[in-house]
């Protein structure tokens, strides 16, 4: 009984990583929202 409910906690926590994101990995935080400023440098094109 004890194995089933170590399952299912581990599960659970699979489940909500994956739904609500693991703060730590930026590849998981949803893209900002809003209009954001301009970082990039621009530079001339040279052909």
């Amino acid at each position: 009984m004890a194995k089933t409910f170590q399952g299912l906690r581990h599960w659970l926590a699979e489940a909500l990583e994956f739904t609500l994101g693991n703060p730590s990995e930026d590849k998981h935080l949803p893209p900002p929202i809003g209009p954001q400023p301009f970082s990039d440098k621009p530079e001339k094109v040279r052909f």
